[in-house]
């Protein structure tokens, strides 16, 4: 199959083409032995392997090389599931998924032996038993090794859900425990993979660090689309605020804000000056505040891609109205997040170039917002 084919039927499987891209390219430019941990339990070898297995093989053909932990019990059903791949791999056999694994010596250094197999295009395979080494020592000190910021907790039991709603609950953010909503019935895969979280996040400082719980049947939409198809766990975003330019990486935000945008900024616009700024501690995300005599004028909200969804656009939205009211601002009519953007308005006016947004203004001031979001310059060089 040809790298066309492989991605349309990942982006036919995930149905998000753009954001699939940009997942990808950001998966790409990491050191392969660094893309993800996965684990998966026995049970969930035992009755959905071949779902499982099927999106591994898009991932390999894609070049792309999760670590995988398996209990030792797995690979007896492992070797029966493939009885061709350890010594004559061929993807057009049918009693093959497609693609081959090695099993990591544990004797060996790590790094050296996960590089080594990706090297001959093999999907390096950990094998483990809670007798020798508990769960979350593993993963963490593999995780230390290896350099990944990313563990798929992959479960039969999928991923938990609100206990009112029946929704997915898709994002806990832990500041010193694991914040659950009451109610919330959980399976026992479930409830190790939330004290596997607590004890990993509580070691572990790196704010893009996540661990996620999913079904096997959706492995790929978690992977490559910001929505996601799991419970993803992280520490809570770090989100600061400044009103002078001392402490802030000037370089690193206008970088931020065109790479979200995916244009260049005009020259003018570096040197103009926020009022207010709040930024993710690592660079992820910004909101660039003006004030005016109508109140905040919100010139840049960006997120880059791959932050959109850890929640980090929520939580500087959420300073944004803690801090700013009123607030205005404006956006181009073929941005995707209009369509949040009216969701959350207070009101809105249109014309062939911008949509005009206000939050919290009083109906008099309508008219003079209108006319101060027209009068600001553009900011961005045309494509």
């Amino acid at each position: 199959m040809k790298s066309k084919d492989i991605l349309s039927r990942v982006f036919e499987i995930t149905r998000d083409p753009r954001d699939g891209l940009l997942f990808l390219k950001e998966f790409q430019s990491l050191s392969p032995e660094s893309f993800a941990i996965l684990y998966a339990d026995s049970e969930t070898i035992f009755e959905s392997s071949e779902a499982l297995f099927s999106d591994l093989k898009l991932l390999y053909q894609l070049d792309l090389y999760p670590f995988v932990v398996l209990e030792e019990d797995s690979f007896q059903y492992l070797k029966v599931f493939f009885p061709l791949e350890q010594l004559n791999p061929n993807p057009s056999d049918e009693k093959s998924l497609g693609f081959s694994y090695e099993i990591i010596n544990r004797e060996k250094p790590l790094r050296e032996s996960v590089k080594a197999s990706i090297q001959r295009k093999k999907i390096p395979i950990l094998l483990w038993n809670d007798e020798t080494e508990k769960l979350e020592s593993v993963l963490d000190r593999c995780r230390a090794v290896l350099e990944s910021t990313k563990i798929i907790f992959v479960s039969i039991d999928g991923p938990l859900k609100d206990p009112v709603s029946s929704k997915v609950k898709s994002i806990i953010q832990m500041d010193n425990n694991v914040p659950l909503p009451n109610g919330l019935s959980m399976s026992e895969n479930q409830k190790e993979f939330l004290q596997l979280s607590e004890v990993l996040l509580s070691k572990i400082e790196d704010p893009k660090f996540s661990i996620v719980l999913t079904s096997p049947f959706t492995l790929l939409t978690e992977l490559f689309t910001v929505k996601g198809s799991g419970t993803l766990v992280k520490r809570k975003n770090q989100i600061h605020k400044y009103e002078t330019p001392d402490g802030v990486d000037m370089k690193r935000l206008f970088f931020l804000i065109e790479e979200s945008f995916g244009k260049k900024l005009r020259p003018e616009f570096f040197q103009t000056k926020y009022d207010v700024l709040f930024l993710e501690e690592s660079y992820r995300a910004c909101a660039w505040m003006q004030k005016t005599e109508f109140g905040y004028l919100l010139s840049k909200f960006a997120v880059n891609g791959v932050a959109r969804g850890a929640g980090v656009g929520r939580d500087i939205w959420d300073q944004i109205l803690e801090n700013c009211s009123p607030l205005f601002w404006r956006s181009k009519p073929d941005n995707t997040i209009n369509k949040w953007y009216m969701s959350i308005a207070q009101g809105i006016e249109k014309d062939e170039s911008w949509y005009y947004y206000w939050l919290g203004v009083e109906r008099s001031m309508i008219p003079g917002i209108i006319q101060l979001l027209k009068s600001q310059p553009e900011d961005f060089l045309s494509k």
